[in-house]
C-alpha cells in the first residue's frame, strides 16, 4: 500500500467520522460505558487477587517450644524449620519478646505481670508458608519435631482462603471473558449502525468501480478511530473514578487501623487498564468495520 493511498484512508475516516458526528457521538458513548463497565469489573479483580494474596502472606502457623527447654534443643528446633522447603519464612519469638508482647496486649492491666520473668513463656516460631495448602500437613510434621510443644493455627480460616482463592480465581476468569466477549458484541453492533446509515454511499462507490478494500479501509479506519476515541475517554473515567474511590479508602480510619482490606493504587493498575482498553478498542473497531461491510459490498 501506497503512502498517498493511506493517508487518503486515514483522511477520509477521520472526514467521514466527522461528518456523520451524530453516529459517531452514540457510537462512541456506547464505546465508552461498555468499556467502563468491563473496567469496573477487571479492578474489582485486581484488586479481589491482591487482597486473598495478602490474606495467604499472613501468619499461618504458630509452634510453640516446651517452656523447660534449653538453648541449644531451641537452636535445633529452628534449624529443622528453616530447612523446610514449604516454609517462606519465619519469625523467632524469644522468651523476653513474649513478655513484651503480652504487656502491650494487656494494656492498663500489664502490671498483673509484675514480679514475674520472661521464664513463664516459652519460645515459638511465628511461620508463613509458601501455601497455605501444606498447613494441616507442616503442623503434622511439627508436632513431631522434639522440643515443640504444640502448634496453633486456624485451620477454618486457612481452609477458607484456600477456597476462596480458587473458585474467585476461576470465577474471575469466567466473568473476564463473559464481560470482553459482551463488551466485544455491543461495540461491534456499534459499529454496524454507522455502516449501515451510509449503505447507499457504499453501494455507489461499488457502482461507478470503487475496489472492495478501497471502500472498506476507510470505514475499518473509522471505526478505529471511534473505538480509540471511546477508550480514551472510557479510561479518563476509570481512572479519574477510581483514584477518587482509593483515596475515599484510605481516608477510612476503620481499614487504615485493622488492614483487613487494602486498595492498589492508581499507578499499580493504571497500565493494565490502559493495555486492555487499547487492545480492545483497536481489534473490536477494525474487525467491527470490516465485517459490518461484507453484506453492503455484495452489489
Amino acid at each position: 500500500m501506497k503512502i498517498r493511498t493511506l493517508r487518503y484512508f486515514i483522511k477520509e475516516g477521520f472526514i467521514n467520522s466527522y461528518r456523520n458526528k451524530l453516529m459517531s457521538l452514540a457510537s462512541v458513548l456506547i464505546v465508552v460505558t461498555s468499556l467502563i463497565i468491563f473496567g469496573v469489573f477487571v479492578l474489582i479483580s485486581l484488586n479481589a487477587q491482591h487482597n486473598i494474596g495478602i490474606w495467604k502472606e499472613q501468619p499461618q502457623l504458630q509452634a510453640f517450644c516446651y517452656q523447660e527447654i534449653d538453648d541449644i534443643q531451641v537452636r535445633r528446633v529452628e534449624e529443622i524449620i528453616k530447612a523446610d522447603e514449604r516454609i517462606l519464612s519465619y519469625e523467632k519469638v524469644t522468651r523476653e519478646q513474649a513478655l513484651e508482647r503480652m504487656r502491650e496486649r494487656l494494656g492498663k492491666d500489664a502490671a498483673i505481670l509484675d514480679g514475674y520473668g520472661a521464664d513463664i513463656f516459652p519460645v515459638s516460631f511465628i511461620i508463613r508458608l509458601k501455601d497455605v495448602s501444606y498447613s494441616s500437613e507442616v503442623v503434622k510434621d511439627l508436632e513431631k519435631v522434639t522440643g515443640i510443644e504444640k502448634v496453633s493455627y486456624s485451620q477454618d480460616t486457612v481452609e477458607l482462603i484456600t477456597r476462596m482463592s480458587h473458585w474467585f480465581s476461576l470465577g474471575c476468569s469466567v466473568m473476564i471473558i463473559v464481560f470482553l466477549v459482551a463488551s466485544v458484541f455491543i461495540i461491534a453492533n456499534t459499529i454496524k449502525l454507522t455502516v449501515f446509515a451510509r449503505r447507499r454511499e457504499i453501494s455507489i462507490m461499488k457502482y461507478i468501480g470503487a475496489t472492495d478494500w478501497f471502500i472498506r479501509w476507510p470505514f475499518v479506519v473509522e471505526g478505529v478511530i471511534i473505538s480509540i476515541t471511546g477508550a480514551i475517554l472510557a479510561f479518563i473515567v476509570s481512572a479519574y473514578g477510581y483514584k477518587a474511590v482509593v483515596d475515599k479508602f484510605t481516608q477510612d480510619a476503620f481499614f487504615a487501623q485493622t488492614n483487613l482490606l487494602s486498595m492498589l493504587s492508581i499507578e499499580s493498575v493504571w497500565s493494565r487498564l490502559a493495555v486492555y482498553y487499547a487492545v480492545i478498542a483497536v481489534v473490536v473497531g477494525a474487525a467491527g468495520s470490516f465485517v459490518s461491510m461484507r453484506r453492503y459490498l455484495k452489489v
